[in-house]
């Protein structure tokens, strides 16, 4: 039985499950990234995420200068670049995130740096 989260404040929970992927502490990517699973991004990344319909966590002391498009993105290290998410973009409090968002919910929680714009979207838009 799943059991609903009423408090709108709780941090998202990483992907854990088989069906993610991981780009390492160590690693560094440049290019562009498509998929339908699961992503966390713990070492650096720069280019394009695309992941429709599953979600991006931006791990703590990682950077990713990215233009971003996912269903969710939790970001705890550093962001450049503009997101759109058809969920939910949460920025922690050790978040840093420098760029545009487009979201249909979106949590900034205090001690996160933003800046940029934010647009809430009125009904899911699929623009991939």
């Amino acid at each position: 039985m799943l059991k609903k989260d009423n408090n709108p404040t709780t941090e998202p929970k990483n992907p854990t499950d088989s069906s993610n992927s991981t780009i390492g502490s160590s690693l560094t990517f440049n290019g562009e990234v498509r998929g339908k699973e699961d992503l966390v991004i713990n070492g650096h990344f720069q280019g394009k995420i695309f992941l429709e319909n599953n979600s991006l966590v931006v791990a703590g002391e990682s950077l990713v200068k990215a233009d971003i498009r996912a269903k969710n993105v939790t970001i705890k290290g550093n962001v450049e670049g503009n997101i759109h998410a058809i969920g939910k973009v949460y920025i922690t409090k050790e978040g840093k995130m420098t760029g545009d968002i487009a979201a249909y919910r979106i949590s900034i929680l205090d001690g996160a740096k933003f800046k940029g714009s934010i647009k809430m979207l009125s009904s899911i838009q699929h623009n991939y």
